[in-house]
């Protein structure tokens, strides 16, 4: 039995879906539910510059974490997660996943994996990066390429 379970989703509606469910059919209701959301660095998401540290790209930065904490909020409210236990970081997806889950002494990890095939493969994936490294079991949902954002 788990007692710690970090729920890593994506934004859109179906892929947090399948792993909020997951996570809440593994968790139980005696096992504490963590949600976690990263958004990437604006210089990755538009290739600029990452020494590039300009108002604008602040400014985009910002509205990215707000949109994001508003909709992991949305998206947790009918699993009744607690906005304490909902968390929205920037940074390296992969990274982050495997940093929360050591930080806060979480024993699983469910996440979804959209199980890409031939270039996409090789060049990885956050699943495939999270699992590398990973301080605890991970639970992969697949999720359908008609499913993802």
């Amino acid at each position: 039995m788990y007692n710690n379970v970090l729920a890593a989703i994506e934004l859109s509606e179906s892929s947090a879906k399948l792993v909020l469910e997951a996570a809440r059919d593994i968790a139980g209701d005696e096992t504490h539910l963590m949600v976690l959301h990263v958004v990437e660095p604006q210089y990755v998401q538009y290739s600029f510059d990452p020494t590039f540290t300009g108002s604008l790209i602040k400014s985009i930065e910002r509205e990215a974490m707000e949109s994001a904490e508003r909709r992991v909020a949305e998206l947790c409210e009918p699993y009744g997660v607690d906005e304490s236990a909902q968390k929205v970081v920037m940074g390296h997806a992969a990274s982050e996943i495997r940093e929360h889950a050591r930080a806060s002494g979480a024993d699983l990890i469910v996440m979804g994996t959209h199980g890409r095939r031939g270039w996409q493969r090789l060049l990885g994936s956050t699943a495939a990066a999270v699992l590398h490294g990973a301080p605890a079991d991970v639970f992969m949902c697949r999720v359908a390429p008609e499913e993802s954002s």
